[in-house]
């Protein structure tokens, strides 16, 4: 299984390297993917930016952790990482006050259907019409997952007592100032086994400047993934300590993660998968005590990250009388990932989703044999196939905006586009750093792998083959750029 791993996350990291070097990709407002050539000059630029930036942290690093245990550094350590900290969040706070576009679409879906849990009249906004012109009832019929997201937004209302959209913004703010903080406890705990270069782990996730711009994003996203890597923190200290408030804390973040996006579900696999490993390591030298607790842990992790979920989904599906098979298929993010689209390759398609929307049981009669016949197209056509994924998986790797700049160009009259060019570029550049001293950590530590490193990369590893499978967007991929900033910093 290590073995696997290691294979599979060096062939992903030497992919979207590679692809960073040659493409980048432009959204334009349309949501449409242009692809183009990074020229010579541009790539050179994008090497030489990209030593300059480890060489500088790598520099500033040495000189703060000289000496770990002097009272001077220690008061400098602290005082820089409160500033910057606190510069950080308030970047966040004047984004998300100062550019201020529309809750539209999904987000605003998700929000009235908040607003009529913590209102208690369904009468307000269920019978609404949607931007796919069918009621909020038949949507949420449809979309289930939505429910959980809307009902710890109506808990954060009740909380608040406040119920005006745009406060929901608030919890990407915390969100992100959780994300810094678990990925540096993350850092941490690397630093217990291998030398990590604090600074550029704090440079590579303070200067990703896509996470703030997407606080306008009323969305389970940032949350979500912030719970997820303060999840993966505690289970490693689980099984650091075997102490099981670490193990009850991470299931409890998983829990609200999964409700708030259920594509937390990878993190829930890598989880196990961590688990496991940790279980066969020195399998025959531990106690049955042991196992059986270990075994427990897998099980009930597994059951209380996931069940809540779907009894909030099924109690709402009955209190507002809807049908619960009437479930949009699956299987039609699957066929659109692997149909050309005007956004780009696997990208969302209308053609596939609004008639699977209107008739499931046609989608998921229909779009099953349509995805054998595409299947074996692909297997006749081998140079279209590579061509087609290719594209696509530079379509949300080489689109280093994220959609940050596309989710904040509407409805306000700062010019958001301006910035395209220049955001693109230096993103581009930390994720070239994170990815490459990734890859070089793992071939350098092929032998040694700490099993809380290859959990990391596990993460990644599902997180990229799932999005070749599913439905193509670029903002989908940011967690799992962010669970390899910690391999990024470990030194090299």
């Amino acid at each position: 299984m290590k073995k696997i791993i290691y294979i599979f996350g060096v062939i992903f990291l030497a992919i979207i390297i590679i692809l960073n070097l040659i493409f980048t990709t432009y959204l334009n407002s349309a949501e449409e993917t242009i692809i183009s050539l990074n020229s010579a000059s541009y790539i050179i630029g994008l090497i030489a930016a990209g030593i300059l930036m480890v060489a500088a942290t790598k520099f500033i690093n040495d000189k703060l952790y000289k000496d770990e245990q002097s009272k001077k550094l220690k008061i400098i350590r602290k005082s820089l990482f409160i500033t910057v900290l606190v510069i950080y969040i308030a970047f966040n706070v004047v984004w998300t006050i100062f550019v201020n576009p529309p809750v539209v679409a999904d987000s605003i879906h998700v929000s009235n259907l908040a607003q009529t849990m913590y209102r208690g009249n369904p009468e307000e906004f269920l019978p609404n019409l949607t931007y796919i012109g069918i009621p909020l009832s038949e949507y949420i019929q449809a979309y289930p997952q939505q429910i959980s997201l809307a009902f710890i937004y109506s808990l954060f209302f009740r909380l608040i007592q406040f119920d005006v959209l745009e406060i929901l913004r608030v919890l990407n703010v915390i969100g992100n100032l959780l994300i810094v903080i678990a990925l540096y406890k993350i850092g941490n705990q690397l630093d217990k086994k291998y030398k990590t270069n604090k600074v550029l782990l704090l440079t590579l996730i303070l200067t990703f400047i896509s996470l703030p711009m997407l606080s306008t994003f009323i969305y389970g996203d940032i949350p979500s993934v912030a719970l997820c890597l303060f999840a993966v923190y505690f289970m490693m200290r689980y099984t650091e300590t075997k102490k099981i408030r670490f193990a009850v804390g991470a299931s409890i973040f998983t829990m609200i993660a999964y409700m708030m996006r259920m594509n937390s579900l990878i993190f829930i696999i890598a989880t196990v998968i961590y688990l496991l490993l940790n279980l066969i390591n020195g399998f025959m030298k531990k106690e049955l005590k042991e196992k059986l607790i270990n075994v427990e842990v897998i099980i009930v992790y597994l059951a209380f990250s996931m069940v809540p979920a779907t009894l909030v989904q099924n109690y709402y599906l009955g209190k507002y009388n809807l049908d619960k098979d009437e479930r949009y298929p699956s299987i039609s993010y699957f066929f659109m990932g692997m149909e050309e689209s005007r956004r780009g390759n696997g990208w969302y398609n209308e053609d596939i989703a609004e008639p699977a929307l209107k008739d499931p049981d046609m989608a998921k009669n229909e779009y099953g044999n349509r995805i054998k016949e595409k299947l074996s197209y692909f297997v006749s056509n081998p140079g279209y196939t590579f061509n087609f994924y290719v594209m696509k998986i530079a379509s949300m790797w080489t689109e280093n905006t994220y959609s940050a700049v596309r989710s904040n160009q509407d409805g306000t009259d700062i010019p958001i586009e301006s910035i395209t060019g220049s955001l693109t570029f230096y993103q581009k550049m930390l994720l070239i750093i994170t990815c490459l001293c990734s890859l070089i950590v793992m071939i350098q530590n092929r032998k040694n792998l700490s099993l809380d490193v290859l959990f990391l990369i596990t993460i990644f590893i599902g997180g990229f083959a799932f999005h070749v499978l599913w439905e193509a967007k670029s903002r989908y991929i940011i967690p799992y750029i962010l669970v390899l900033i910690p391999v990024a910093s470990i030194y090299i």
